[in-house]
């Protein structure tokens, strides 16, 4: 089992990764739906677009990001008070 330090160290890598792709994926959102333009009449005309999906999913990551903290944040503050009886 991982102690403290590597959970730690892998809550810290995946924070990084994470704001590596809040940081990137709005420009590569941009170039995709810049790539084929879509026309006003046609089919796809009220499809949304990738800024919107961005948005809305970017959203959603956040709350399960602050949740995953918050959680650990309490298993840890539970392994203290088990630990302090020691």
């Amino acid at each position: 089992m991982a102690d403290d330090m590597q959970k730690v160290i892998g809550l810290a890598i995946g924070l990084l990764v994470v704001v590596v792709i809040f940081y990137l994926a709005p420009g590569v959102g941009e170039e995709v739906s810049t790539a084929l333009p879509i026309n006003a009449s046609g089919d796809f005309a009220s499809a949304p677009t990738g800024a919107e999906v961005w948005t809305s999913g970017a959203t959603m990551m956040k709350v399960v990001i602050i949740i995953v903290f918050i959680g650990v944040a309490i298993a840890a503050l539970f392994k203290l008070k088990g630990s302090g009886n020691e």
